[in-house]
């Protein structure tokens, strides 16, 4: 398997001549590193084939019997490898336990030194959990997740290493766990207990892996579930601002840390019968080990506990599997029983095959972020590690399934592809944040279902359904997040989803305003358009239906007539609508009386800065109001207006060509608009509504360029705020346009230092639930309860759709309000005395609401 390549015997002394031009001759490959080369791949790739794998476990362990020892490269590279192993590609770890025990039987010092090096490992990591420089890469999981891998290779290990010692180190674990939960006190969590908590708990089966019938083992694991129980105070944390649901969650949420002693008990009872039906029986490869069992040179030594609490919040410089417990950790779940039958396609999580299989998934895709394709690949073949009939057969149909679940229901009905792709978008709709940049997982799950569409494709569209179906209930954020998911996946398939099952939604609410279903339709379409150049691929795809939302336009066409008209008097001057093109300067159109001479301020802004003088400037606006001041209602709005369209104008071919004309233009706009007898707040306004009346029919072109703007320094976040959420006769474009809402967050998170801009946004929301309240005519202590009628199609709405916008509206402003005070917690608790009183003096008029915004003041604290 590992032999050297024999070199051809051709030299010159042996009389032959190589007429080839001559070049340096190859420099040979030390064998010790070609064996590496041949080798370290195979240990990597260990059980991908599982009728090799008994013969890779000989072949390998013949190798390394015989190596370890001799060289240190080899030494080294063979331990790095393993260790890349067990924290990369956690599913491998027994394969990897395994080896290193056949290897055991024939060379017991290079099994030993396996052991101490995991041993100094989980040492290292321990003293890293309380170093302020310890740096984190983007495919680090944290200290504390490494700690939980390496102690579960070491506890497969268990047949050759000391139970004493083993079970040491879960006693250290489970007792510093114990100190932190008590130390924060009474109903308050550590986020470091729970952790600590919770892997350790999970560890404990793999003692068993290899060694179920180890009564003595079995007896001391008794012991410490006793210990933990009677110790270990299991906290509850329910947080409205973490729920995925605002309300009517469609499944049971339960914290993690109260599912794992439970399932890990269970896992253990009944002659472990729920360990035999998991882990592969491999036992009959383990070969006969010596009788003398190793055990770690030292005891675990932990940081104290003084010393660990500045770290226990994992609130800096943690791993990206760690810091997901700064918060609760709450189970997450897509694929519910199937309506054609009542089976799971997902292992609960309760149970604890349901637990690890998800814990492991997200240790992978975490862990090898840097290779996406392999992540892509491990994740839906991770069965083959497992024992054979704990999933169906991969790229089985629901229908499928049914019919087998029919015929006979003790028939496994789960889906490794379902667990898969649920537990990345675990990841992906996390709250309050994501572990890794959106754009990984979006392209991961491109990935997994270009490696196989047929399969993937439809887990995919149910897992499309089941967020559309709940998409009123659905946290404002994850909605955005599903928003991009949905258009990333069409555009890498050609947009190719079809949209008729929701067709029915289309014609019973496309006239509502603030319909969920509706602006999600709207804003996923608008969407498409702007991730391609060939729109007919997107209208293609769609039902005539739908094709009524092609339009992308920010206002309406006929409100983009009254706002140019509003810059005339009507009765000198009459806007031709034909002349209010797509992305095109209105007054640079023939029709307009002062074309030439905006053509001539279009020729001004294109000189180069040396040579334009604002002077020049001065005196084409002045020509403007000689000539034309008669026909326009009000100079100082119209000149503001015309300026700044023209300089968008001119840097309309890209976001740089709008960067660089702002910038070159910033001065002389400035001398304008000083001159200008307005007050500065109206000023911005009317800038920011110029840009995004130009870019109408590109909203978000329209409020980058604001964004450019304002690093000009030429308007305020502030103004962005105002025009985004000014009501437009009676509609909010802010609360329901993504453009809109991207540009929000946005703002909101370049200025995390600007109070104002918080202070702005929230008393701007509760003043619209407050108008809400007011126009519903809800009494003080009158609930609020929306039926889902969008997915009740008998409820009979009759006449009264705009009511049902009414409250639509009211529920997705609280949304807005829900979120960013979650997304900034940090800066609304520097406000929350303003806030609370805010919401005490505008809500006071309706207990229910003024309570929600309460909870939600409180929760600040807890996250």
């Amino acid at each position: 398997m590992f032999s050297k390549k024999r070199r051809a015997d051709f030299e010159e002394d042996d009389g032959y001549r190589d007429f080839k031009p001559r070049t340096p001759k190859r420099q040979r490959v030390p064998p010790v590193v070609q064996l590496c080369k041949e080798m370290m791949p195979d240990i990597r790739t260990i059980g991908e084939s599982v009728k090799a794998f008994e013969e890779d476990i000989k072949f390998l362990s013949d190798a390394i019997v015989n190596e370890y020892g001799h060289e240190d490269y080899f030494n080294d590279a063979l331990l790095n490898t393993f260790r890349a192993v067990v924290l990369e590609q956690p599913h491998k770890q027994p394969a990897i336990a395994l080896l290193t025990m056949v290897v055991n039987s024939g060379n017991e010092v290079a099994a030993k030194s396996v052991i101490n090096f995991f041993f100094e490992e989980l040492q290292k990591y321990c003293a890293s959990s309380v170093d302020e420089s310890y740096e984190v890469a983007s495919n680090d999981t944290g200290v504390w997740n490494k700690i939980k891998l390496v102690l579960r290779f070491l506890s497969i290990l268990s047949p050759i290493i000391l139970s004493d010692d083993l079970l040491g180190i879960y006693r250290t674990l489970f007792q510093l766990a114990v100190n932190l939960n008590r130390d924060a006190g009474p109903g308050n969590r550590n986020a470091l207990s729970e952790a600590i908590y919770t892997n350790t708990l999970l560890d404990l089966p793999y003692l068993f892996f290899y060694n179920r019938s180890d009564t003595n083992l079995q007896s001391k694991v008794e012991e410490l579930f006793s210990f933990v129980e009677k110790e270990y105070e299991v906290k509850s944390t329910d947080i409205n601002l973490l729920k995925q649901f605002n309300k009517n969650a469609p499944y049971q949420t339960t914290e993690l840390i109260h599912v794992v002693l439970p399932n890990v008990k269970k896992a253990l009872a009944n002659d472990m019968e729920q360990l035999s039906q998991l882990f592969p029986d491999w036992q009959h490869i383990l070969t006969e080990q010596p009788s003398e069992k190793h055990g770690f040179n030292d005891a675990l030594n932990l940081p104290p506990l003084e010393q660990l609490k500045p770290f226990s919040a994992f609130d800096r410089g943690v791993g990206s599997v760690d810091s997901m417990w700064r918060e609760p950790r709450y189970n997450f779940h897509v694929y519910l029983p199937n309506s054609v039958g009542d089976f799971e396609t997902v292992l609960p999580i309760t149970t604890y095959a349901g637990q690890l299989f998800k814990d492991i998934i997200i240790d992978i895709v975490e862990s090898l972020e840097f290779n996406r394709k392999e992540v892509a690949r491990q994740v839906v073949t991770l069965d083959l590690f497992f024992k054979t009939g704990i999933f169906a057969e991969p790229g089985v149909s629901i229908a499928q399934l049914a019919a087998t679940y029919e015929e006979n229901p003790l028939a496994s009905t789960y889906k490794i592809e379902d667990i898969s792709i649920e537990t990345i978008l675990e990841l992906v709709f996390k709250l309050p944040d994501v572990s890794q940049p959106f754009a990984y997982f979006y392209t991961l799950l491109v990935e997994i279902c270009q490696n196989s569409p047929k399969a993937i494709a439809p887990v995919f569209g149910r897992a499309f359904r089941f967020f559309y179906n709940n998409l009123d209930n659905l946290d404002l954020e994850l909605k955005l997040r599903y928003l991009d998911w949905f258009s990333i996946q069409m555009s890498n398939f050609n947009f190719s989803w079809k949209w008729n099952e929701w067709e029915s939604d289309s014609v019973r609410f496309g006239s509502c305003f603030y319909n969920a279903k509706m602006n999600f339709a709207k804003n996923l379409i608008r969407k498409e358009l702007r991730l391609t150049s060939n729109t007919l691929d997107v209208e293609d795809s769609l039902p005539d239906e739908f094709k009524k939302y092609l339009d992308s336009s920010y206002f309406p066409r006929e409100k983009m007539l009254e706002y140019y008209q509003s810059l005339f008097n009507a009765d000198s001057f009459q806007v031709n609508p034909e002349d209010i093109k797509k992305n095109d300067l209105y007054f640079r159109q023939e029709s307009f009386p002062a074309h030439e001479k905006v053509r001539q301020l279009l020729d001004y802004v294109h000189k180069q800065n040396d040579v334009r003088d604002v002077s020049e400037l001065d005196a084409i606006i002045d020509s403007i109001r000689q000539e034309f001041g008669s026909i326009i209602s009000n100079f100082h709005q119209f000149i503001i207006v015309l300026l700044v369209q023209v300089v968008v104008q001119s840097g309309s071919r890209s976001l740089s060509h709008a960067n660089k004309y702002i910038g070159d233009l910033k001065d002389d706009l400035t001398h304008v608009f000083s001159k200008l007898e307005m007050d500065d707040v109206e000023k911005q306004y009317i800038i920011v509504e110029a840009i995004l009346r130009f870019w109408n029919s590109n909203s978000q072109n329209g409020f980058l360029v604001a964004d450019s703007f304002k690093f000009a320094g030429l308007v305020s976040p502030l103004s962005i705020f105002q025009f985004s959420f000014k009501e437009q006769d009676g509609k909010n474009y802010g609360l329901v346009d993504g453009t809109s809402i991207e540009s929000t967050f946005r703002n909101l998170s370049q200025h995390l230092d600007n109070h104002d801009c918080f202070a702005f946004v929230s008393e701007r929301l509760v003043n619209i639930v407050n108008q809400c309240i007011s126009d519903l005519g809800l009494q003080v202590d009158e609930e609020i309860n929306i039926p889902d009628v969008s997915a009740n199609p008998e409820t009979n709405i009759g006449t009264d759709l705009p009511q049902w916008d009414l409250l639509w509206k009211y529920e997705t402003t609280m949304g807005f309000l829900k979120s960013i005070l979650r997304k900034y917690v940090d800066e609304y608790r520097a406000l929350e005395e303003n806030l609370r009183n805010m919401v005490e003096t505008a809500l006071s008029h309706h207990a229910p609401t003024k309570s929600q915004m309460v909870t939600w003041m409180d929760e600040l604290h807890k996250i």
